[in-house]
């Protein structure tokens, strides 16, 4: 119970106060995740070397679920030995992934017109923390693709989406069972 309450204070804090936001001038690395559907996106921009993250930033035009995601998830990383950050990341994607397979399935009502039949899931939470995560690691891409030589001002990926109604072409992951 302590627990949740800390955790709500915590994205509290930063649902109001966001951390990391705006542009880090002379970052070593910029990384975007877009969604394609919604054109929305995140922009993180990271100072690191061979093995920490010295400073993290990033930018939305998304949502306050994506601001909110974004300052919480910079924070964890900012700081951290860049092996840290992508267990962290990996484990968040897990979760992710696991939260896309958990949605309910949609009702699907026969007796409304072809297209409004099947009730449409709404997976603005997940594609936020995927378009944050999906930053991160196009962030991490660009850095070992200006190591080995490739100049470019940043790295773009496209998030994948992992639920059978969102507004995207997508496909089904199956819950692991416990």
């Amino acid at each position: 119970m302590v627990e949740d309450k800390e955790l709500r204070a915590e994205i509290g804090k930063h649902l109001m106060q966001p951390e990391n936001y705006g542009k880090l001038e002379d970052a070593s690395c910029v990384g975007v995740g877009i969604d394609h559907a919604t054109k929305s996106y995140v922009i993180m921009y990271i100072n690191r070397d061979e093995e920490y993250i010295l400073d993290i930033m990033f930018g939305t035009n998304g949502t306050q679920d994506t601001t909110t995601l974004g300052s919480l998830f910079t924070e964890m990383i900012k700081g951290d030995t860049v092996k840290g950050a992508l267990e962290n990341a990996a484990m968040l994607e897990r979760d992710l992934q696991e939260s896309y397979a958990s949605l309910p399935k949609p009702v699907v009502d026969t007796s409304k017109p072809e297209g409004e039949q099947v009730e449409r899931i709404s997976t603005e939470h997940q594609d936020s923390a995927n378009m944050v995560l999906t930053a991160f690691r196009a962030a991490m891409r660009h850095y070992d693709r200006k190591k080995s030589g490739i100049e470019e001002a940043q790295f773009e990926m496209s998030i994948s989406k992992m639920c059978p109604y969102s507004t995207t072409e997508c496909h089904f992951v199956q819950k692991k069972s416990e």
